[in-house]
């Protein structure tokens, strides 16, 4: 039997979430089969399969892509043992290899890029101004003080958000640029303790009069058993209609349509947290952020610009809705806060916070959606106690975050934020200027206040 013939049986076999098995569809049909379908089953060895992995590097794939075709195989190729071969050859035998590589990859996951409370603060605040969307704001923040993933995000319905804490029951999976409902990551359906100033921008958000109701429509020529969304309320969606720059072309954004990951990535959360509009090769360089600070601190975005290169002549771009550089004491460009950070990224951050902060990896684990394995998974129960010290640490976090904020300016764009930073004690300085709301127009003159 023939790698090709083996993958025909056992690939419609699998039972496995749609956005796994189209991963593993595009493996198979670009990485495996094209160079080892021919091969019988008993032919392939642990050295065949080796030399196969690395030519996948050499032709162009990345290490991780070459990886993950491997595991891909891997799992195929378990499933044939024994009836038709003794052994995997395509498992990876432990000890073997550089003696750096397993050291490498334990660093590499150690560095891990997370976010302190004043950095997710301030992140939150940039996506916020660049999304035109209070709602993005709050989106953010719920990410970082719930550990929630963000399809978990994407599928919470207000139904599921209660007054101190909200229930993790439901995923919105993006596939093929369209949504499917499912649990979320390996069934790890959980209630989630939230703090009081969550629970209150929450409320707010939700009272708020943003759309509820996505979009999605039903399809007639979908016949493949996936659960696509054909509408339904969720907590978070696109707040209104317009468009949303970060390109050289900009994106049409549909009120109460899905946020896309690639697209808020990219678009907004990376250039926030790096303070650069990540490379679009070939199209388009990696560029700065620039802002007008004429506008409240810190600042309105521009369209991007190219960054200016040492030693080479600089010609600032042309065309409709490029700015005239007529005074240039105008313009900023916002430096990294913490680059390198994705949404996934606060996930992290979050299970740091809880550890800084003594809280039981039991009551971590239920919060994270971790199992807790042996028998200490058995035996440990979390508690009403535990529950409230995680609430009470992190509203600790928010409250020291918030005032390293108003330190740095009394006031924010943000309604949420600018609200949040009126509501704590009062600064030692009197503050003249109130910021205009987002999409506002420009001062004339910069702001200024007795700080």
């Amino acid at each position: 039997m023939t790698l090709t013939e083996w993958v025909n049986i056992w690939f419609p076999a699998l039972d496995l979430e749609p956005s796994t098995l189209d991963s593993y569809r595009y493996l198979i049909e670009v990485c495996i089969l094209p160079h080892l379908g021919d091969h019988t089953l008993s032919s392939l060895s642990n050295e065949r399969i080796s030399k196969w992995e690395r030519g996948l590097i050499r032709s162009g794939f990345s290490k991780k892509t070459a990886s993950n075709a491997r595991g891909a195989l891997s799992s195929a190729l378990a499933d044939a043992v024994p009836r038709y071969i003794p052994l995997n050859p395509a498992a990876k035998s432990k000890g073997k290899g550089r003696k750096g590589g397993s050291r490498i990859e334990r660093v590499e996951k150690e560095a891990k890029v997370w976010a302190s409370p004043l950095e997710v603060l301030l992140i939150a605040e940039r996506a916020a101004i660049i999304s035109g969307s209070d709602a993005t704001f709050i989106a953010d923040i719920t990410i970082a003080y719930t550990g929630c993933r963000w399809s978990e995000l994407l599928g919470l319905p207000p139904g599921l958000i209660h007054a101190d804490a909200i229930d993790l029951h439901w995923k919105l999976y993006e596939l093929n640029g369209r949504f499917y409902r499912g649990r979320p990551k390996d069934g790890s359906m959980r209630t989630v303790a939230t703090p009081p100033f969550l629970n209150k921008l929450l409320k707010q958000h939700l009272k708020s009069g943003v759309p509820l109701q996505c979009t999605c429509a039903a399809r007639l020529d979908v016949t493949d058993g996936i659960p696509w969304c054909t509408g339904d309320t969720y907590a978070f969606l696109t707040a209104h209609p317009g468009k949303r720059s970060g390109g050289d072309e900009e994106d049409k954004v549909a009120r109460g349509s899905h946020y896309r990951r690639s697209n808020f990535s990219e678009r907004i959360f990376r250039p926030a947290a790096d303070g650069w509009y990540p490379q679009q090769a070939p199209r388009r360089s990696r560029m700065p952020v620039l802002v007008d600070h004429r506008y409240p601190w810190p600042g309105k975005p521009l369209p991007p610009w190219p960054a200016v290169e040492v030693e080479q002549p600089y010609a600032p771009p042309q065309g409709r809705g490029r700015p005239r550089v007529t005074d240039e004491s105008r313009f900023a460009s916002w430096r990294p806060i913490r680059a390198g950070l994705t949404p996934h990224g606060q996930r992290h951050g979050y299970h740091t916070w809880l550890d800084e902060d003594g809280i039981p990896y039991v009551a971590q684990s239920q919060q994270l959606g971790h199992e807790v394995p042996g028998m200490r998974g058995i035996y440990s129960h979390v508690t009403d106690r535990m529950l409230a010290e995680i609430r009470e640490a992190l509203q600790r976090r928010w409250m020291d975050a918030l005032r390293a904020r108003l330190a740095l300016w009394p006031a924010s764009p943000v309604p949420a934020l600018d609200a949040a930073l009126k509501s704590i004690s009062h600064p030692p300085w009197k503050v003249v200027y109130q910021p205009p709301p987002l999409g506002a127009a420009a001062p004339s003159s910069p702001p200024n206040s007795d700080i």
